[in-house]
């Protein structure tokens, strides 16, 4: 009988550690990602996931921020990075929060390069947002005057195209660990003012703050203006005629970073532009995930949520 036991529970144990070691981490249901759509566009099959805020906050019309995963990720575990606190804001202010997925784990920002399948195709991701949008709007109340997109590296980069194309839908961006390439910087024109929030660390080992070539695993992903270029280009779009002001936040975490904000103002109606730099910082979301060693994608400063620090800003506008 004892062995008989002693048998079960080992099993037991077995079979408990294999189903939590083959359990992928961050799995979207664990921060309320319930919702899955699919759509074509395009030719392809494409599919988002949606996390609702409750029921009776979704009976008036609700603003749409867009968080799109870096290069090599996916939609299901773009919540992970940042803990879910996207979700939680959303569910206390009443927002939407959409999570596309990219074909190919890589979003058609505008860069140039072989290896690339969205790239080498040009595949149209503006398009594919706006058909999201446009699917979305035909099932809920959407505040069309608060639509916001924001994510970090390809996702950095992408919003930031969004706002290069489409400035007459988008409010707002906030673009972290990203710039804009070489190559579509003559192409953005964007239609109008928009808010433009930067969050770049000084210390990226992928994405450099002082412009290059991007870097990934020894493989190159494109030559980028500096962060001060990209600020430049916003604050002549945005028509900020004001110099701008800085602000050292105080330091409270030894983490190895530091936060100044860089802020315009005497914009044009609807332009905004502020940067956020973390000074010491690598390719990380602050606040967020270190997602790999500081090795290979240096510190994640703990000195502000990026997360809190985005919707505060698309808020005010």
């Amino acid at each position: 009988m004892f062995i008989r036991i002693a048998r079960f529970t080992l099993l037991f144990f077995c079979f408990f550690f294999i189903f939590k070691a083959c359990k992928p981490m961050n799995n979207i249901n664990n921060y309320g990602l319930t919702t899955e759509y699919k759509i074509t566009w395009d030719g392809d099959e494409r599919n988002y996931f949606v996390h609702f805020p409750s029921r009776e906050k979704m009976k008036q019309a609700v603003p749409i921020l867009f968080h799109l995963h870096g290069g090599g990720g996916i939609a299901q575990r773009t919540p992970g990075l940042t803990f879910g606190r996207f979700n939680e804001l959303a569910d206390r202010d009443g927002f939407i929060v959409v999570y596309p997925n990219a074909i190919e784990k890589n979003w058609n920002d505008g860069r140039k390069s072989a290896d690339v399948k969205s790239w080498k195709e040009d595949i149209d991701d503006v398009g594919f947002i706006m058909a999201i949008i446009d699917e979305l709007k035909t099932k809920y109340k959407i505040d069309e005057q608060k639509i916001f997109t924001t994510g970090m590296s390809n996702g950095g980069f992408m919003s930031g195209r969004l706002v290069c194309d489409r400035a007459d839908v988008f409010r707002g961006a906030a673009i972290l660990t990203a710039q804009i390439s070489k190559d579509y910087l003559p192409l953005c024109k964007p239609s109008q003012p928009t808010a433009i929030l930067v969050m770049n660390g000084t210390e990226d080992k992928i994405v450099p703050y002082d412009g290059g070539q991007i870097t990934v695993f020894r493989k190159t992903r494109g030559d980028i203006v500096s962060t001060d270029e990209f600020i430049k280009f916003w604050k002549n779009n945005n028509n900020c005629t004001s110099k701008k002001t800085t602000v050292n936040l105080p330091n409270k975490m030894d983490d190895g970073t530091t936060v100044s904000i860089e802020e315009y103002s005497n914009c044009a109606d609807r332009g905004a532009l502020k940067l956020y730099k973390i000074n010491g910082g690598g390719h990380t979301w602050p606040g967020g995930r270190q997602y790999l060693g500081e090795k290979w994608i240096g510190k994640t400063s703990r000195e502000i949520n990026a997360c809190e620090v985005i919707w505060d800003y698309f808020k005010s506008l």
